[in-house]
């Protein structure tokens, strides 16, 4: 039984500014947890000189970050939920209350800014500037409906739970 039935969005309270950056910090520590672990033992096994438990510390880093990765695509899929959406009790929806398929989350919300933010990079020569893509698209929160650009495109909606 599906834990989150369709839900009409006019009945649904929009998710807080802060507990969707809150979100997006659980999201980040969760998913660089691995690589912070790498980075401080990649020091330590250097100087120890221990280079076959380095690769496989480096490698079951790399493991873990996959599975986190899958763990969070799955989440979403199932219940529109990242890990830190589900720490901070928030969830994506669609404009007609369904949670959003893989396809939207990764063609509509994802995938646009990613190639503009790459496409400006090459165009203007200019490093970082594809950023700022990003940053216009985090600055729409600050409208009534508390919807960023890529829920605007993607027409989803970050509501509580």
């Amino acid at each position: 039984m599906d834990p989150y039935p369709t839900q009409d969005t006019n009945e649904v309270e929009a998710a807080t500014r802060l507990s969707r950056l809150g979100a997006k910090v659980v999201d980040a520590v969760v998913g660089f947890a691995p690589l912070g672990a790498v980075a401080i033992f990649v020091p330590s096994a250097i100087r120890v000189g221990s280079l076959g438990s380095l690769v496989i510390f480096v490698i079951l880093a790399g493991v873990i970050t996959l599975a986190l990765l899958i763990t969070q695509i799955v989440l979403l899929v199932q219940n529109g939920q990242t890990i830190g959406k589900k720490v901070l009790g928030i969830r994506m929806i669609t404009s007609d209350g369904d949670t959003p398929s893989i396809w939207r989350i990764f063609f509509l919300r994802w995938l646009p800014f990613a190639v503009v933010a790459v496409v400006l990079e090459l165009v203007l020569k200019v490093r970082g500037v594809g950023n700022l893509v990003y940053l216009v698209d985090a600055l729409l929160i600050f409208q009534a409906n508390r919807r960023c650009l890529h829920d605007l495109f993607a027409d989803t909606h970050v509501i509580k739970a």
